[in-house]
């Protein structure tokens, strides 16, 4: 029910794909898993990603004391659900929403840690452990009103999460600064910050040298790669170019051949096609 008052935050399209989809059974997630792992059958990942929306999204609200957007983080937590998937193993004997909840947990988690400050800081296990415990700590002293905590009360906090009373202060100004604008003047020079910066875009001659060098090269690689065999061309686009790489079982199936002698082809393509490669190059030279 959580997910069905929170989908109001959403855009409507997403909101309306939310309710619309149906909930999954257990064996047709196997089956669907099985597709995706063995297959690299889209259709069957994005079955699962879009029945897993609603977790994703009931996730989130759990978030929103920390002054995320809504938007952001179920974006984020999505980013964390296709993770899982590309990670879930059916035969521990887990349902792919109970495995999932912690990548996508994990997912919000980093973002808000990496955008609740205007400053960037180490994400070790105990700054993460004091940045969320902080804020509820802080919120039951300071009551609604806010403001900073007295020195016995951050020594109070500091015994309590096992800390130093350095580092309790340290997290406090790091939750309280806020990010300056750019455009900010510094005192009455009538400059601002904006302008100190460097500007570090390169030139435009140097950006038309890299897209006529990326240009050059591609035409060498698709120059090399019509000098490979059906079958090596086969091996190499199965075993370095698909997202979901097939095993060397698959191919020596395929070719009638043996495992091992698969994985020969497939060094000896790599190799020649890069000589081929470097043939042109060492011309130029």
């Amino acid at each position: 029910m959580t997910a069905t008052r929170s989908s109001s935050d959403l855009p409507a399209a997403y909101a309306r794909a939310l309710r619309a989809a149906p909930l999954i059974e257990g064996a047709e997630e196997a089956d669907l898993v099985r597709r995706w792992r063995e297959a690299g059958d889209t259709a069957a990942r994005d079955r699962l990603v879009v029945a897993h929306l609603r977790l994703v999204v009931k996730m989130a609200t759990q978030f929103r004391g920390y002054g995320m957007a809504f938007d952001d983080l179920v974006a984020e937590g999505n980013l964390g659900l296709v993770r899982a998937l590309d990670t879930f193993d059916p035969e521990r004997g887990l349902r792919f929403s109970t495995y999932a909840q912690w990548w996508v947990r994990a997912a919000m988690f980093e973002h808000v840690l990496k955008f609740s400050t205007p400053v960037a800081f180490g994400l070790s296990a105990e700054r993460k452990r004091l940045f969320f415990k902080l804020k509820g700590i802080k919120a039951r002293l300071t009551g609604p009103q806010g403001g900073s905590l007295t020195p016995d009360e951050v020594a109070s906090v500091a015994v309590k999460l096992g800390v130093s009373e350095r580092q309790v202060v340290e997290m406090e100004r790091l939750l309280g600064q806020s990010p300056l604008s750019l455009d900010a003047p510094i005192g009455d020079s009538g400059s601002s910050f904006g302008q100190l910066l460097p500007d570090e875009r390169p030139d435009a001659e140097a950006v038309l040298g890299e897209h006529q060098e990326l240009m050059y090269r591609r035409d060498l690689l698709k120059s090399a790669w019509t000098g490979l065999s059906e079958r090596e061309r086969d091996i190499i686009a199965a075993r370095t170019l698909r997202e979901r790489p097939l095993r060397l079982e698959d191919l020596a199936q395929r070719w009638g051949i043996s495992r091992e002698r698969v994985r020969q082809i497939e060094v000896a393509a790599i190799s020649k096609l890069r000589g081929l490669v470097a043939m042109p190059l060492r011309a130029t030279l």
